[in-house]
Order: C-alpha cells, then sequence, then structure tokens
C-alpha cells in the first residue's frame, strides 16, 4: 500500500512539473509574442518616419550638403531623388528597434499608383516614367505620384541581429523568421484645400507656360518680353496675371470670390488676407468676379510685399471663351505660383508657374498643377 502511494505521488509530481514546464513555455511563448509584436511596431514606425522624411525633400531646394533639403521650391524644377534617398537613410538612424539604435535600411524611390493600393501596395515605378499621369475621370486609371520606399530589416547582420526571444534561451527553439517592414510615402498634387489668394487663372494660359510631360514649367528659350517682362533663357517663363480687360484669354487671370457671390473690393480684400472660409475642391463651383479692383492691389502688396519669394496656390478654371463675365465655374486644378512682384500701376501679379510647392490639403488627389500637398503614406 505505501509503495503504491508513493508511486501514485511521485506520478503526480511528475505529472504537476510536466505541467509546470508546459505553462511556463506558454507564458514565455507569450512574453515572446508581445515582444515581437512591439519590435515590429518599432520598425514600422522607424520606416514610416524615415520615408516621410525622405518624400518631403523630393521637390525642395537640397542644401549644400547634398543629403537635405530646405523648406522651398526647387527653382529647377526637378524632383531630388538623390537627396530624398539620402535624407530618408540619414532619418533610419534617429529611431530604435528592440532597445538598439537602427543601422540599416533599403531606400528607393520612384513613382506609386496611389490608384493601386491592393494589388501593389509598396511597387514603384521608376524615376524615368514620363510623362507623369494621374487620370482622375477614368475608374482604375493610374495616378502616379514621386514617392520613396524605405525597407528595414531585423535579422542576423542587420540591425544588430534577430530578436532575442526568451523562448530560445529556456528551451533552445530554432530562430524564428526575420522581421521586414516596409513604408511608402508620396507627395501628390491636392484635391481639395483652403484657397488663400482669391485670383483665378485661366487653363489655357497654364498650358502655355507648363510642361505636362515633363511635369515642370516650361523654360524660356529667348529673351523676348512677354507683356513687358524680358525673358531669361533657360529659366521657367515669367508672366504677368492681369483681367482679361488688359491681357487676352489666354494669359490673364481674374478676382474670385470662392464660393461667396461677393464684388466689392472690401469684399476681396478680406479674403486676400483671410482665405476661403470654407475648402473647396476640384469640380466644386467658384465665383469670377470681373472688374480691375485697383484698390485691392494694394491689398495684395501688403500681404504678399509685392517682392520675390512669395509661393502661392492658385484656383485654375477652364474658360475658352476669357473670364470677362460674372458667374461660378468649376475649379479644375490647384496651381503653384512663385509671385516676384505686383503692380498696382500695372494692375497685375508678375512670376512664374513652380514645382513643388507644398500646401495643405484636406483630401483627395487633383492634376499635377506643380502644387503638392505634404507627404503621406502610401500604402
Amino acid at each position: 500500500m505505501a509503495i503504491h502511494a508513493r508511486k501514485q505521488k511521485g506520478a503526480t509530481l511528475i505529472t504537476a512539473s510536466l505541467f509546470f514546464i508546459v505553462l511556463i513555455g506558454f507564458a514565455a511563448l507569450a512574453v515572446d509574442v508581445g515582444h515581437l509584436m512591439i519590435a515590429r511596431n518599432e520598425l514600422q514606425n522607424a520606416a514610416d518616419a524615415a520615408a516621410l522624411a525622405g518624400a518631403n525633400c523630393l521637390a525642395k531646394t537640397p542644401k549644400s550638403s547634398g543629403t537635405d533639403c530646405i523648406d522651398i521650391p526647387d527653382p529647377s524644377g526637378a524632383m531630388n531623388w538623390t537627396v530624398a534617398e539620402s535624407k530618408a537613410s540619414s532619418s533610419i538612424g534617429l529611431n530604435k528597434g528592440d532597445g538598439a539604435t537602427l543601422i540599416d535600411g533599403v531606400v528607393t524611390t520612384g513613382y506609386k499608383n496611389l490608384a493601386d493600393s491592393i494589388l501593389s501596395p509598396t511597387a514603384l515605378m521608376p524615376t524615368s516614367l514620363s510623362p507623369v499621369t494621374c487620370d482622375l475621370t477614368t475608374p482604375g486609371a493610374p495616378c502616379y505620384a514621386p514617392a520613396v520606399k524605405v525597407i528595414i530589416r531585423k535579422n542576423t547582420g542587420l540591425n544588430n541581429g534577430p530578436v532575442q526571444l526568451l523562448i530560445n534561451s529556456m528551451y533552445g527553439a530554432a530562430t524564428i523568421a526575420p522581421i521586414s517592414v516596409t513604408a511608402v510615402a508620396a507627395i501628390a498634387a491636392p484635391g481639395k484645400m483652403y484657397p488663400k489668394i482669391p485670383v483665378a487663372i485661366n487653363k489655357c494660359m497654364f498650358d502655355l507656360y507648363w510642361d505636362t510631360a515633363a511635369s515642370a514649367p516650361r523654360l524660356a528659350t529667348a529673351t523676348t518680353p512677354i507683356n513687358g517682362v524680358p525673358q531669361v533663357i533657360g529659366q521657367p517663363y515669367e508672366i504677368r496675371i492681369g483681367s482679361s480687360y488688359h491681357y487676352g484669354i489666354c494669359d490673364s487671370g481674374q478676382w474670385t470670390s470662392f464660393d461667396l457671390d461677393v464684388n466689392s473690393q472690401s469684399a476681396i480684400g478680406n479674403l486676400i488676407f483671410n482665405g476661403s472660409p470654407i475648402p473647396l475642391a476640384i469640380g466644386d463651383n467658384t465665383w469670377i468676379e470681373p472688374g480691375t479692383k485697383a484698390a485691392s492691389y494694394d491689398d495684395l502688396i501688403a500681404r504678399y510685399h509685392g517682392t520675390a519669394g512669395d509661393d502661392v496656390t492658385m484656383i485654375v478654371v477652364d474658360l475658352p471663351t476669357g473670364l470677362d463675365n460674372k458667374g461660378t465655374t468649376p475649379i479644375v486644378a490647384f496651381a503653384g505660383f512663385h509671385i516676384s512682384g505686383i503692380s498696382k500701376s500695372g494692375k497685375y501679379i508678375e512670376g512664374h508657374f513652380v514645382e513643388g510647392i507644398s500646401t495643405s490639403s484636406l483630401g483627395g488627389i487633383g492634376p499635377f498643377y506643380g502644387s503638392y500637398k505634404r507627404p503621406r503614406l502610401a500604402q
């Protein structure tokens, strides 16, 4: 009897020990799963931040170091792919993963098809893609945007090796599969925003001075003046935006009061200083308010100083017959424009179209007319 009891007690102890070992194993597994999730999230956050930092440099002026950018559009109108890659790469090391500073990452640049976010969420087209198109009228048609892709892996020889698991040290389990995360950040044209400057330009004017195939301003090929403005060969055409009372149909602009039907100098002045009271999207109507409104140029000069250095996003409308008539017309795009001067006596805004103006956007994607919304994660 005593021997049998001792055997039963021994079996119970063995069973309890085995159960305890299994229980510890499950506890270790739970800890490891949580550890892996935290490590993956840290790597994903680092990849997201690096991709966004790189994309922020795509259309901006490089610093003299060539590895970073300053917060103004690149006057050359070109995408700074190399600078964007350098900025993304250097940003990886500003973050940690699994308690250690990250070291390694793979950074590439190219065009992301924003219309393809399911089948190929992280695929990029080459930087040589031309022309860059964004078809907003055909469902499923491509919409290409400049983008930066960052891949961060944690494995043997990469970013301080694989994640160390508790269960490995306890049971000698095999090394787990490596962690790999990917982030893609893109800059795209705005589809909806709060317009700031109450001036609309005609699309046919934009078409004269913008190279759609290159997605950049057309460059002057001669010094012949345009409406009295001398040109510099190799630089964007310098033009004057004035009412069609003074300029041709495809060489003019006009006051707009956004969604409001107001046409007084004081009302336009209020919009100059405060912008549109509501957001407007491509396809929304904007009011065209004809008239010279000479005093409003004083407000423009006060708001934009009338000197070089002001970059704005202008409403574009498509009125082939001109902007002489009061009424509403749909917005077709938002264009980037650099103001180099404003004249009350001449009743014009002087400047040139520019690529790479960063603007606040409330959503949507528009055709690229030189104005970008801030970088966003694309996948």
